[in-house]
């Protein structure tokens, strides 16, 4: 049941539409993916949905937006769900709460590391968790899991760096070996780390993973706040990506 106010709600979910941050491939369209993941939101929670709308010419300005808002939010103690949009927006959402709450960790799933360097001084889509490194998280703090594909100049970074990187392939390991205890988690979830039959609707269809081993990870993360990115409706197959993202954000949801 969706709510109006914050001092009323379980939880926070937090429309991201933005596509600003896909640079280096022209398969964008997730400028409208929070409208199509929201639509009839149903989850049985009392839920208050917030928007932030982009300064579609300007990204620095959109993460602006956000993270001022994002700051406004977590005063409320409330768990936070951000609905993106491309993964650019997770950088400003998890840097707040990073700042509201020193102890957060980070779980990035997702069939890419996002740790390539800037182009331009832009935090785009695919340099986010190397910016997280210089915005208040130490490589102790953050696991990925769901990979799949590494870029020479991120196996460099890995290779220089203590970081944690579960290939799709070593997901049980992580269900294993996960070990953040009782610190609080945020889960970044892209929507790529969904096996291409699930979700053809994205940038980089490079993923592995099943609807139920996505929810395995929820699980076992039992995060705190989170996010759903990358889902782009334009690119869509008969609304496979749309209607599966759907179920992640809905497990998601239900966990949180």
């Amino acid at each position: 049941m969706k709510v109006n106010s914050p001092e009323d709600a379980e939880l926070i979910v937090q429309k991201l539409p933005c596509d600003l941050g896909i640079h280096r491939n022209p398969r964008k369209g997730t400028l409208n993916a929070p409208d199509k993941l929201t639509a009839d939101l149903d989850t049985g929670r009392e839920i208050l949905v917030d928007e932030v709308f982009p300064n579609e010419f300007n990204l620095e300005e959109t993460h602006r937006r956000i993270e001022e808002n994002t700051e406004t939010l977590a005063n409320y103690g409330n768990s936070l769900i951000s609905v993106g949009g491309d993964h650019s927006v997770s950088f400003p959402t998890v840097k707040s709460l990073k700042q509201e709450n020193p102890d957060l960790k980070l779980v990035w799933l997702d069939s890419h590391l996002d740790l390539k360097e800037k182009v331009d001084g832009h935090v785009s889509h695919d340099v986010v968790v190397r910016e997280l490194l210089e915005n208040g998280f130490s490589e102790d703090e953050i696991v990925f899991v769901g990979i799949t594909r590494i870029d020479e100049d991120e196996q460099k970074f890995l290779d220089e760096h203590d970081l944690r990187v579960y290939m799709a392939d070593e997901r049980d390991e992580f269900l294993r070996e996960f070990a953040f205890g009782e610190q609080p988690c945020y889960l970044s979830i892209d929507i790529d780390v969904l096996d291409q039959s699930l979700a053809p609707g994205t940038g980089y269809p490079d993923g592995e993973l099943t609807i139920g081993q996505v929810r395995q990870v929820i699980e076992r993360v039992q995060p705190v706040h989170g996010d759903l990115v990358e889902a782009a409706p334009c690119l869509d197959e008969k609304g496979k990506t749309v209607g599966n993202g759907r179920e992640v954000l809905q497990n998601l949801i239900e966990i949180v």
